[in-house]
């Protein structure tokens, strides 16, 4: 049986990939909080009922995960199995393209489904890292909102920076 050995990260190589981890979770975030601010911003230009229900969509979610893992602090059971950070990943990378292609088809202001699809992915990146307290997987699920918006741009041709 032959091993290979691992080879240890130097202090630049793991300063790296914390500053390129760093940017990739600045990214998403803004992206996310850009998209639903737009969103939300957009709905004030069509009427104040518009408006109100596009901001009480952007803030609902929010509100319930900060609650839940904040103010509730509910706790995962000791027994419970935790999907691997590549499942996160990839759900996260098809989930931004389809809440991507849902904002570029939506032309018809009757209820805000842009807002709350922002806002509760916001909020599930939010609530599941306070919920496992696992900063890899928060890292996992943002390299997935940027891959999905770049899959988006690849696939569908979409103009991300059109708000």
């Amino acid at each position: 049986m032959s091993y290979r050995r691992q080879r240890r990260s130097g202090s630049l190589t793991t300063g790296l990939r914390g500053l390129v981890s760093f940017c990739v979770l600045f990214i998403a975030m803004g992206f996310l909080f850009v998209q639903l601010f737009s969103s939300v911003w957009l709905a004030l230009g069509i009427g104040s009922l518009t408006a109100v229900r596009s901001l009480a969509a952007a803030i609902l979610p929010l509100l319930v995960a900060v609650y839940l893992g904040y103010i509730a602090r509910l706790r995962v059971p000791a027994n419970e199995s935790r999907a691997p950070l590549i499942n996160g990943f990839i759900i996260y990378t098809f989930w931004t393209m389809l809440v991507l292609s849902i904002d570029e088809t939506s032309e018809y202001r009757r209820f805000p489904l842009e807002e709350l699809l922002y806002s509760s992915t916001l909020a599930f990146m939010i609530w599941r890292y306070r919920y496992h307290n696992s900063f890899k997987s928060l890292l996992a699920r943002s390299y997935g909102v940027v891959a999905g918006a770049l899959g988006a741009v690849i696939l569908f041709g979409m103009d991300l920076t059109a708000f």
